[in-house]
Order: C-alpha cells, then structure tokens, then sequence
C-alpha cells in the first residue's frame, strides 16, 4: 500500500527503511533519499514506525528470563 503518494513510498520500503535502523520519520525519509512534501504521510509512517517499536518490545518480552 502507498504510505506517501508524493515520493511514492509503499509499506514495504519504509518498513526496509526502519529495518535499515530508521527511528524517526525524518530518517525514514533521509534513509530513502527524499524529503516530505504535503506532509500527510508522517502519521501512517510514524505509525509503522510505532509497530516496529511493539514488535521490538514484544520480542524482548519474550525472550527475558521469567
């Protein structure tokens, strides 16, 4: 799904983005070598960025000793 039609940005390469260590929307951007434009994208990126986070935390729960 397109999460910036400006840049043309799908899910898929700003979940690559944050894969590649992208924490912030503007490094989402920076990693993906552009630059926000009508800003309507930085709420679905923030919150796939938000996701990777639980996913993170998630995993970490998971995997601590009981």
């Amino acid at each position: 799904m397109y999460v910036c039609l400006c840049n043309g940005f799908t899910d898929r390469c700003v979940r690559a983005a944050i894969d590649d260590g992208a924490g912030t929307v503007s490094q989402v951007f920076k990693t993906l070598g552009a630059a926000p434009q009508c800003g309507k994208c930085k709420d679905p990126i923030r919150a796939l960025l938000d996701e990777n986070d639980m996913a993170s935390t998630d995993g970490a729960l998971l995997a601590s000793p009981a």
